[in-house]
């Protein structure tokens, strides 16, 4: 079974926009490619392969799930830099949603899993013990309702995890495994990887249920290096599929097109509405230009039968 599908690459935002003081296009990165396809299937991959012209205006990679279920062929032109066209071939026969498993093999890594369930465990306690003393760790089994104030608040784009509020452009990493946000540990062994000048982390999840996490991604807005967990949360993307109580917004994941328009005004972009059949979607991306950078900040939300689907917050100095 194959299906083409050619989707606008909001994961290339950083390779272009993070380019400062200079226009030129360069081909995306191998970390630009997985985040777009996890993206557009709502699954991790690996690169199997990857050829770049000699005069980079072209590119492709091959991708393959992390379970082996679906083989992605993924291509790239200068002519429209920040296009992707996808090219998925499924795979039946591979081994149906095989864990992923963290493997204990050092004392470092058995470290920082116990080291990570104990802050969850303490953070969960001081969050319960403290919700009449801190307004803003409100409690994630109820979605955030500001009451009055606009969803799409630019001057501070929170999210919540587990109740404890953190925000977009200010919160580091390090601040967020401090916080026993429940990381998957895998991704948690990247803390120390090194963010170029001016670029995103790779993808860092947080784990919601088997097989279900929200995507966080940091940047270094620096001249210089730096560890992923001194870089500040500068997107958040997050699929509403099943009912959980670990994530949450200042709106409600039960929002419908009409109450967003209510409260927040209409888009910024004109609205994109598609149809096939019974499936109908409508994306809305509310923007604020960018001071320093190409791209803007930015709420998306994406709706299927006028029903909130998925989100992506993403801040850009």
């Amino acid at each position: 079974m194959f299906k083409k599908v050619l989707a606008l690459v909001l994961g290339l935002s950083m390779m272009l926009s993070i380019a400062a003081c200079g226009k030129k296009v360069e081909v995306p990165s191998k970390s630009d490619v997985k985040k777009a396809a996890a993206e557009e299937y709502d699954m991790d991959f690996k690169v199997d392969s990857e050829e770049i012209s000699k005069d980079q205006k072209e590119a492709e990679w091959v991708l393959i799930s992390k379970d082996g279920s679906l083989e992605v062929t993924v291509t790239w032109n200068a002519k429209n830099p920040e296009e992707f066209e996808f090219d998925a071939e499924e795979h039946p026969e591979a081994t149906e949603t095989e864990p992923v498993a963290v493997t204990e093999t050092s004392e470092t890594s058995e470290t920082t899993t116990e080291a990570t369930t104990a802050a969850t465990t303490a953070a969960s306690e001081t969050s319960a013990a403290g919700s009449e003393t801190s307004g803003s760790d409100t409690a994630a089994t109820t979605p955030v309702d500001p009451s009055g104030k606009t969803y799409v608040n630019f001057d501070e784009m929170n999210f919540y995890v587990n109740g404890q509020k953190f925000t977009l452009g200010k919160t580091t990493l390090q601040q967020m495994i401090d916080a026993g946000v429940p990381f998957d540990s895998e991704d948690l062994q990247n803390a120390g990887n090194n963010v170029k000048s001016n670029s995103e982390s790779e993808t860092f999840r947080i784990v919601i249920g088997d097989y279900y996490y929200a995507r966080v991604y940091f940047m270094n807005d620096t001249e210089d290096g730096k560890a992923a967990k001194d870089c500040f949360v500068h997107e958040i993307s997050f699929s509403i599929k099943d009912e959980q109580s670990v994530i949450s917004f200042d709106f409600p994941l039960n929002l419908t097109i009409d109450q967003l328009k209510a409260n927040s005004g209409e888009p910024t972009e004109e609205p994109f509405h598609y149809e096939d059949g019974d499936y109908i979607s409508d994306t809305f991306r509310y923007t604020h230009e960018s001071e320093r950078y190409f791209n803007d900040s930015c709420y998306q939300f994406d709706f299927q039968k006028g029903q909130l689907d998925s989100v992506r917050l993403t801040y850009i100095p």
